[in-house]
């Protein structure tokens, strides 16, 4: 589960980079825990750091699972998260699992346990606002294009879905 932590830091550390350059420095985000609740939802507990002198606030974070056009599951943030500035601690972002068809979401999760992942991509998105300041970043990519980039295995995958 170590390689899923790394996609929500990267992800977070992206917007954070076009929301201001100063703030990457900042912002540290670590030691994330992952604890799934079946397909309802998803649990990510993180230790951030804010050194900025503003608030931070992540408005939103999905994930959206394809398989050819049709959406198989979809991760979303359940409610907004606000770190505040020159602050440490524990952030528990609770995300909400929707599944359109769980007969199509079983077939997809035995296709990547067979490795038959060509016809799958993954749409990402994060909305961070610092200060004044608002960037939302927009990822659409291959699911092997995203195991490769951010050490996800399908293995990881299926453990979040509880498979």
């Amino acid at each position: 589960m170590g390689r899923f932590r790394l996609l929500l830091c990267t992800t977070l550390l992206a917007s954070l980079f076009g929301c201001a350059r100063p703030l990457v420095r900042e912002v540290q985000i670590e030691e994330l825990s992952v604890v799934t609740h079946g397909l309802a939802g998803v649990d990510v507990t993180a230790r951030v750091s804010n050194a900025a002198d503003r608030e931070l606030h992540i408005e939103s974070i999905e994930g959206v699972l394809f398989y050819d056009r049709g959406e198989v599951l979809r991760i979303r943030l359940h409610r907004p998260v606000t770190i505040a500035p020159d602050w440490s601690g524990d952030v528990r972002l609770r995300c909400r699992m929707q599944v359109p068809d769980r007969a199509a979401l079983y077939g997809v999760c035995r296709k990547m346990e067979r490795g038959e992942i060509q016809r799958m991509r993954v749409a990402l998105s994060v909305s961070v606002v610092a200060g004044r300041q608002k960037k939302k970043v927009v990822r659409r990519i291959s699911l092997s294009d995203f195991l490769d980039t951010f050490g996800v295995t399908t293995e990881d995958l299926l453990n979040v879905l509880g498979e």
